[in-house]
Parts: structure tokens; C-alpha cells; sequence
């Protein structure tokens, strides 16, 4: 009888626990990102010889080059984990074109892992300032760069890049916050 009862309790412990747990994943979220408004400041620099006006999230930090060129700069955006690379060229008209197709190389480069882009063309005759943005759309590990040129003697190439792994969906909101600050740079560029 001691080992009926036994039986039926082993029995009854095992199909209880047979029981089918109610799981509710929880879908997977994103840090809200909250942006002040942009407000602009202007940039001038007596070792560059351009302007240009820039969001207040962002910092200047200069770097220095590896091929001896002035005016190499970060513009940083600490709280977004996010560093836009500048590289600018003093040189004469013979290595502009150079500089122009190497800078469409570096980008293209970003065309594996972008599900498309745009190129922009940026002509403005009145100021001197000529040049292509491309934007990347996608899990890239830059979705933005340009360059601008005077077609004569100066280059400068820009470059976004996030200090986290590429991730579509939960960079967008930086990106975009970024990309319109960019696009306001590059309007207010002007050579001196």
C-alpha cells in the first residue's frame, strides 16, 4: 500500500510538473533619445582656412595628421557616441581630381552593407564650393559623407561615424539629428 501511494505521488509530482509555463517574451527596445534643439555656432579656425557653422551638442577636437597636412579635426558628439572625421588637403589642381576619386572610393566601400544610398551633387559657383554627399540607408558603418572642394587648391572630406555597432533601427533617431545638422554645415561652408 506504502508503495502504491508512492507510485501515485511520484505520478502526480511529474504531470504537475509537466505544466506548460505561460512565456511572454518582451520585445526588444530601444534608449528613447531626447535632442534639444539645434542652435548653431560658427567655426573658424586661423590654421583652416574655411568657416562653417556647427550644432552646439557637437565639439571641435583636433587631430593631428599622418601625412603632416594642417587643420585635421573631430567634430564630436559625446552624447550621441558619434565622431564626424574631417581630413582636409592644401594642394594644386593637378591632385584635386585625385583626391575627389579617392574620396568616392572610401565611400563606395560602404555600399556591401547599405540596402541603398543617394548622392548628392553640391555646386555653388557664387562661393566656390563644389563637392558630393553620400548617404547611406542601412546597417553601414558610416551613413553619411561628403566632400567639398574649390576645385583649385583646397579639399576637405567628412565622414560619419558611430563609436557603437551599426544598427539601423536604434541609430536612425542620431542619425537623422545628425545628417540635418551636416546638411546645415555644408550649406553654411565657405572657403576664405
Amino acid at each position: 500500500m506504502k508503495i502504491r501511494i508512492g507510485v501515485l505521488v511520484i505520478i502526480f509530482a511529474f504531470f504537475q510538473s509537466c505544466e506548460e509555463d505561460t512565456y511572454i517574451p518582451k520585445p526588444q527596445g530601444f534608449h528613447r533619445l531626447d535632442f534639444s534643439e539645434h542652435i548653431y555656432q560658427k567655426m573658424e579656425s586661423d590654421s583652416c582656412p574655411f568657416t562653417f557653422e556647427y550644432g552646439s551638442l557637437a565639439q571641435i577636437v583636433p587631430v593631428e595628421s599622418k601625412n603632416g597636412q594642417k587643420c585635421w579635426f573631430n567634430l564630436a558628439y559625446p552624447e550621441l557616441k558619434a565622431k564626424v572625421h574631417f581630413s582636409y588637403y592644401q594642394t594644386d589642381n593637378t591632385k584635386v581630381e585625385q583626391l575627389i576619386e579617392d574620396s568616392r572610393k572610401l565611400a563606395m566601400k560602404h555600399l556591401v552593407k547599405a540596402d541603398d544610398y543617394e548622392e548628392s551633387t553640391i555646386y555653388d559657383s557664387d562661393l566656390k564650393v563644389y563637392g558630393a554627399i553620400y548617404d547611406f540607408q542601412g546597417s553601414t558603418a558610416s551613413n553619411y559623407q561628403f566632400y567639398l572642394t574649390d576645385s583649385l587648391n583646397n579639399f576637405i572630406r567628412g565622414a560619419l561615424y558611430f563609436e557603437v555597432h551599426p544598427n539601423a533601427d536604434s541609430l536612425a533617431p542620431a542619425e537623422k539629428y545628425i545628417e540635418k545638422e551636416l546638411f546645415h554645415l555644408v550649406s553654411t561652408f565657405e572657403w576664405r
